[in-house]
């Protein structure tokens, strides 16, 4: 399947959690640092998350490198900013295809492509959103802050996943700070700090993006699994 996702394409499957409950047999796919991410949140609602999300990311793996999905082993390449060891997830082989996994409240994300991509979903807040302008790039700032509302709290929104999916695909993650660069100030369709980013249609209550590396541009996005479809669910086993 990783062969036909040319460039500026990718691979969409969404999750609503609260439609799988991983057994034993689930989990044992999960290898031994991601069973000890788990067990180490204080919340059985966060845990509950991070296995749904991380075993569908296998199981959606499992299908493109014909791999079981206990079987799959992934490593993080080092950031390219600082070095670390917390840079972007990737499989073994250069012939693998790419991912990114985000989730947020009930929601999970997983993006395959055959580029460096990244993905962000985030439950849309209710609240005032202003304050975030100060940690965006001066130009995003400047511009954001001159919008009225409700333009401005959308603008920040969007900001916001945008900014993440990027640093997701590039691998710097947001440790380093969504300030680098600007996202929604410059021209439409620009480049983001390397890569092609856009939002994606999330489901009611969300807001998502992508990004992916280079200026190739985003062609097509490809919904493997739908938010509202429970017969293409990849987890059905649980």
């Amino acid at each position: 399947m990783a062969a036909e996702l040319g460039p500026g394409c990718a691979d969409l499957w969404w999750l609503d959690i609260r439609q799988v409950h991983p057994g034993p047999a689930d989990l044992a796919e999960l290898d031994q640092a991601e069973r000890a991410k788990a067990a180490s949140f204080a919340f059985a609602a966060d845990r509950h998350r991070y296995q749904a999300a991380h075993v569908l990311l296998r199981r959606v793996l499992s299908g493109y490198v014909n791999v079981p999905p206990g079987d799959l082993v992934v490593r993080r390449v080092p950031c390219p900013r600082c070095g670390g060891p917390d840079g972007r997830p990737v499989l073994p082989g250069t012939a693998s295809p790419h991912f990114s996994l985000a989730h947020s409240g009930d929601a999970v994300l997983v993006a395959v492509a055959g580029q460096a991509v990244g993905v962000d979903v985030e439950r849309e807040p209710h609240g005032c959103m202003c304050s975030m302008t100060s940690v965006m790039h001066p130009s995003d700032a400047a511009v954001t802050t001159t919008l009225p509302e409700p333009q401005r709290h959308e603008a920040v929104i969007r900001w916001w996943v945008q900014a993440e999916a990027v640093l997701k695909c590039t691998g710097e993650g947001i440790a380093h700070g969504l300030d680098g660069f600007p996202v929604v100030s410059g021209p439409a369709g620009a480049p983001v700090h390397g890569c092609s980013v856009d939002s994606v249609t999330a489901p009611a209550g969300y807001r998502a993006a992508i990004a992916l590396a280079g200026g190739t541009g985003i062609a097509h996005l490809t919904v493997r699994a739908a938010w509202e479809d429970r017969t293409a669910d990849p987890t059905a086993s649980m």
